[in-house]
């Protein structure tokens, strides 16, 4: 019998340092996944459906790796084969990701991107309880915060950074994925695959022989510990992970009857939900997820009671089903915890990009435009006119257009309407042609009191003009005067000679429209850059404090302080102020990567270490389930369809979910309860 000997420093960081590149996945795919949605067409009540790819994706993989995980042992180790796959895999589907050519494809990969990033992620949970131990998981998690931090603090810039410090365009011809989005996911991809091979290669792991050894050790010490100090702790974790034996007969498996009632219960609810939303004709499909999860779930418990009822208790399906039935009292009051810490996190990634352009940015047109814009639709592809005249429609409609203010342009319409069908950008190029060549070298506003930026940007956008111009004289096709050179003109007060001037400013308006919104997009990729640096900093505060205080009362303060700054979005109303939300938010990320694990992981059998991370993996799951469900519905018949209300109840979300942080049983607790 031998103790898990305590790991250096440099050793739990090569252990930890796939993490950065598992989050430069994650990060770019919760920054920029709703506008690349948005920018192909998507409505915003339909982006959280569009969403659902991820979490059960996660819901159908995680226990299904950490199952497998559990029971792999070869020339790389037990996890590591996991984290080499899943990141060559998750690598591709990065490169793909962004050059998705409709709404329906980008679903699909949003789909696949999230299984290959599950793949790797699932493993290094567990990897941490394999490796380390106990006195030193909470500093474990943390360090894998600290990466994951910083990570998601490079990757959620990455947009911005390339557009304002490389020069890459965030708009793109014929309103597609911006080039600058594109160039993210290439180089996300590369560090992904590059971060986890570190890992792989730098990492060893203890063969099944040693962990059988450790967990010997540990019953033994536990045996040998005196009567007093057993009746001084609470009964919790530690208890439990000596208790919990893998069950090997019917005798350790749920009673059949048991699991049969449950199945029941479960089958009954989730057609009695179901009918309710069909009968109440709600409208939409999404929540029928709710209504068909619980059915699926009361199939699953009356296969299971069957199985074990005819004595059939070996493979995979019984096992994680015997062991979700068995969790620690631990685990089942940190699932409540989970589950909304992580509905709040889900509505913040789906609604934070249409909720701040929507808010912070110059969205907004005359109510008017929509009756202009209508005499435009049969020029749209026949497959278009539908949607964007339904579009119109709702414009034509809402709160605002009903009140005399002016009202929001979707991405979707500006995108649909600058492409050629109001006016060819070679009509435009050529009528600013026409108006630069009869106009002063300056242009025709470039007087002595026009600043120097603003005769720069009308500089540039001459360039652009003249080039595109030769561009189009030369044969060539797909080139499009940026949103910024239109900008300029129109400030200089160049008109186009020779076009209507009504249909050169709407298509100004458009192009502006696309501009904000992409300027928007790349400041959400700021503004989570912020929450998850400040994860990475404080990832390594929470274990000092939760030796004061407890690490329950860290969890809770930590919510608490997130749940403020995410509520904040809803009543700040300069960009700028965004920062100060994501840096309370950020207080909350650092703890809900560490806390909750750190608590677990004492609670948990060490040859079960894996399947029980994928299990608790669905109380992060069916919370961004129910979220992609309901969020949509909720915030266009109680909100009249304004996504920033959605931001105002995961902060709602996230305190209740540090409240009831105080129920869970922590055996390890520094201080007093």
């Amino acid at each position: 019998m031998a103790q898990k000997p305590r790991l250096s420093f440099w050793q739990i960081w090569n252990m930890s340092f796939g993490f950065l590149g598992i989050q430069f996945g994650f990060a770019l795919q919760n920054a920029n996944v709703s506008r690349i949605f948005e920018t192909l067409g998507a409505d915003v009540d339909q982006i959280p459906i569009l969403w659902i790819a991820a979490p059960l994706t996660g819901l159908i993989v995680q226990p299904i790796i950490g199952h497998m995980s559990d029971r792999t042992w070869g020339r790389l180790g037990r996890r590591r084969p996991y984290f080499l796959i899943g990141a060559i895999l998750a690598s591709i589907a990065l490169l793909i990701m962004p050059n998705s050519p409709t709404l329906w494809i980008a679903a699909g990969m949003l789909w696949i991107m999230d299984a290959s990033i599950n793949i790797s992620m699932e493993p290094f949970r567990a990897f941490v309880g394999d490796n380390l131990p106990d006195e030193q998981r909470t500093e474990g998690f943390a360090m894998q915060s600290f990466f994951i931090g910083t990570g998601a603090v490079i990757a959620s810039a990455l947009p911005w950074m390339l557009t304002n410090w490389f020069d890459v365009s965030n708009t793109a011809s014929g309103g597609g994925v911006a080039p600058s989005v594109k160039w993210s996911f290439y180089l996300g991809g590369a560090v992904f695959f590059v971060a986890v091979l570190w890992t792989v290669i730098r990492s060893r792991e203890y063969s099944p022989e040693e962990m059988e050894a450790f967990e010997e050790h540990d019953a033994k010490l536990r045996k040998e510990e005196p009567e007093a100090a057993k009746d001084s702790k609470r009964k919790g974790d530690f208890e439990v992970v000596m208790k919990h034996k893998p069950p090997a007969s019917t005798e350790n498996m749920p009673a059949p009857s048991l699991l049969q009632r449950q199945g029941l219960f479960w089958l009954l609810g989730g057609t009695v939900l179901t009918l309710l939303i069909y009968l109440m004709e709600l409208g939409k499909q999404e929540l029928y997820i709710v209504g068909f999860g619980a059915l699926i779930f009361g199939v699953m418990m009356l296969a299971a009671s069957r199985l074990i009822a005819s004595g059939r208790i070996h493979g995979g399906f019984i096992e994680v089903m015997s062991d979700l039935m068995h969790m620690p009292k631990t685990m089942k009051q940190l699932a409540v915890v989970q589950f909304f810490s992580w509905f709040a996190l889900f509505s913040m990634w789906i609604y934070s990009t249409s909720a701040v352009t929507r808010h912070y940015y110059d969205m907004q047109g005359p109510a008017s435009i929509a009756a202009e814009l209508q005499a435009f639709v049969p020029a749209l592809p026949p497959e278009k006119q539908a949607e964007l005249s339904a579009s119109l429609l709702e414009m034509l409609n809402s709160r605002e257009a009903l009140a005399g203010e002016e009202v929001y342009i979707p991405v979707k319409v500006s995108g649909a309407f600058t492409d050629g069908v109001i006016l060819s950008e070679r009509e435009l190029v050529e009528g600013y042609e026409r108006a630069l060549a009869s106009s002063s070298p300056g242009g025709s506003s470039a007087s002595d009191t026009e600043s120097s930026s603003k005769k720069s940007d009308l500089d540039k956008a001459r360039e652009e003009v003249l080039s595109l111009g030769q561009a189009f004289r030369a044969g060539q096709s797909g080139g499009s005067l940026s949103p910024s050179a239109s900008s300029a003109l129109q400030e200089a007060g160049v008109q186009p000679v020779g076009l209507d001037p009504t249909k050169v400013a709407l298509l100004s308006k458009l192009k502006s429209v696309q501009k904000e919104y992409n300027n928007g997009g790349d400041w959400i990729g700021i503004i989570f850059m912020v929450y998850n640096g400040v994860a990475a900093l404080v990832a390594f505060l929470i274990p000092m404090l939760a030796r004061v205080i407890n690490r329950r009362r860290t969890h809770m303060l930590c919510m608490v302080i997130g749940g403020v700054g995410l509520a904040s979005v809803f009543i700040f109303r300069q960009p700028e102020m965004l920062i100060l939300s994501m840096v309370l938010v950020g207080v909350a990320w650092a703890s809900i990567l560490s806390m909750p694990y750190a608590i677990l992981s004492g609670a948990l059998p060490l040859k079960k270490m894996g399947v029980y991370m994928g299990i608790f993996n669905f109380f992060i799951v069916i919370p961004q389930l129910v979220a992609a469900s309901i969020l949509g519905f909720l915030v266009l018949r109680f909100f009249d369809n304004d996504p920033i209300y959605a931001l105002l109840v995961g902060g709602l979300s996230m305190m209740l979910a540090g409240l009831l942080t105080l129920r869970v049983e922590d055996a390890k607790d520094t201080a007093p309860a």
